[in-house]
């Protein structure tokens, strides 16, 4: 009797021990597929076009880089803001040019791309 208890016990636990492990690999899975809604809510209107821009944000060595206007080859202000680390949508953004009508604009998209 007492062996058929122990054969019971350690199926139960054995049982147990599937479940867990197939709930974690899902977990596991569903957190690794990237979100469509994360694409989905983004979307930005610049404020002015890229001719009027006072700033006009870019990629720059890796960086997001603050340029005068369009046509400039070097940056005015080169920040830490790593383009890896920013969302896809994100940098397709800054591959073309981010329009940015004023100074005030600019902190606001620059807070917003380091955080």
């Amino acid at each position: 009797m007492k062996h058929w208890i122990k054969l019971a016990g350690t199926a139960l636990l054995a049982g147990t021990a599937a479940v867990c492990a197939w709930a974690a690999v899902g977990g596991i899975a569903e957190q690794a597929r990237p979100r469509e809604s994360e694409q989905a809510e983004f979307s930005y209107v610049p404020s002015c076009s890229l001719a009027e821009a006072e700033y006009v944000l870019r990629e720059y060595e890796g960086c997001v880089a603050v340029f005068s206007s369009v046509g400039d080859t070097s940056p005015m202000t080169l920040t830490d803001i790593e383009v890896g680390t920013l969302r896809e949508a994100d940098r397709q953004i800054l591959n073309t040019g981010l329009a940015v009508a004023d100074r005030e604009e600019l902190l606001t998209l620059l807070e917003d791309l380091g955080s």
